[in-house]
């Protein structure tokens, strides 16, 4: 049962990283026809086709690996500029289809960001108690585990602000106005000196999900994503110029085994909390591709929107050869460093190096 589980867990990991990518290749396929650009093929996956269909003379194909996907165009791999080739298209129109890919996986975290906020909720600081001391000052007054303490000594507010109120080095009587049952009461509660200038109630607080309202769950999304973008820009600045984290760097091997640590853990808890788990690591995952592919190096994006940037400013192409070579090289160097990444993330799987 165990490996069983095991392989539901590193397919379901697979299926995360294909939906960060499909998102990805799908922003360069709705920029692309809303541009007029000719689209010959959008796949999700890589190897022999496991289904396709043809409609308006486009293949939509599915096929049997799940670890890519691309969105083809008119030209782009043969270099050919005739007739409806997308190197004869004018550069801001390639521009936008370009950057459309990041883009559609900035969109994409913002949607799993508010899904999160909105329908399963944050663990925050609660103000319903979890537990109430026997015999103390709480209990003797007839709190109970279950109350709600909405207000203190006249003035409602939120968790935060109950538990800023509820001083410990004064032994005054508080008044608590709570909840229970739907039901709204006040007590006074005598707090108890535990030790020299303490005083205590004899309650705790948890944590417990707080949904937040669809449109405040937008702007919260919009900032949640904004800091983890600065969080991630700080991390790959100081990567590139001092070497940190180059060993907390992971491919897909890597990637796919977190997912399923993170799934096995978090399931094992509850459902809710694998949801969570889950929908949280797509959201970084689905970052982390549009931000790395923006960065300025040939074969990914970014660098193919510089020479773009370039040609709109100069109004001159550069030259095909010179920016084939240049996204070539690019390209080998990349798979030579993720086979690099990957091959070191075998070998943690297996425990040869941590």
């Amino acid at each position: 049962m165990n490996i069983l589980q095991n392989i539901l867990y590193v397919l379901l990991g697979l299926l995360i990283f294909e939906v960060c990518i499909t998102a990805h290749e799908f922003g360069h396929y709705f920029a692309g026809r809303k541009l007029g650009l000719k689209v010959l093929e959008f796949s999700v996956g890589m190897g022999p086709k496991f289904w396709s269909r043809e409609k308006n003379s486009i293949l939509y194909s599915v096929r049997a690996f799940p670890i890519g996907g691309y969105c083809a165009f008119a030209g782009e791999d043969d270099g050919d500029e005739s007739g409806d080739s997308i190197n004869l298209q004018p550069a801001w129109k390639r521009l936008l289809m370009t950057l459309s890919g990041p883009f559609m996986n900035f969109v994409l975290a913002v949607l799993l960001a508010i899904v999160i906020l909105a329908a399963l909720g944050e663990m925050r600081l609660s103000n319903r108690i979890t537990e109430v001391g026997e015999a103390s000052p709480a209990a003797v007054a007839g709190i109970e585990v279950g109350d709600r303490v909405l207000g203190v000594n006249g003035q409602r507010g939120d968790a935060e602000f109950i538990l800023s109120s509820l001083p410990s080095n004064s032994g005054d009587p508080i008044s608590l106005l709570l909840e229970r049952e739907g039901a709204e009461f006040e007590l006074s509660v005598q707090k108890q000196e535990i030790e020299p200038g303490v005083y205590r109630m004899g309650v705790s607080f948890g944590y417990e999900r707080q949904r937040l309202p669809f449109f405040a769950a937008v702007g919260n999304s919009l900032q949640l994503c904004g800091l983890m973008l600065k969080e991630m820009v700080g991390l790959l600045g100081r990567l590139f110029t001092r070497g940190e984290g180059l060993s907390d760097v992971a491919g897909p091997v890597g990637i796919i085994g977190t997912i399923t640590t993170v799934a096995q853990e978090s399931f094992a808890q509850s459902f809710l909390n694998g949801l969570d788990s889950l929908l949280r690591l797509t959201l970084l995952i689905s970052l982390n591709l549009g931000l790395m592919n923006l960065l300025p190096l040939p074969a990914l994006d970014g660098g193919r929107a510089v020479f773009q940037i370039v040609e709109i400013v100069t109004g001159k192409h550069l030259p095909r050869k010179f920016e084939g070579a240049m996204n070539m090289i690019a390209l080998f160097a990349l798979l030579g460093l993720m086979l690099l990444i990957s091959g070191r993330d075998i070998l943690r799987l297996f425990g040869v190096v941590s």
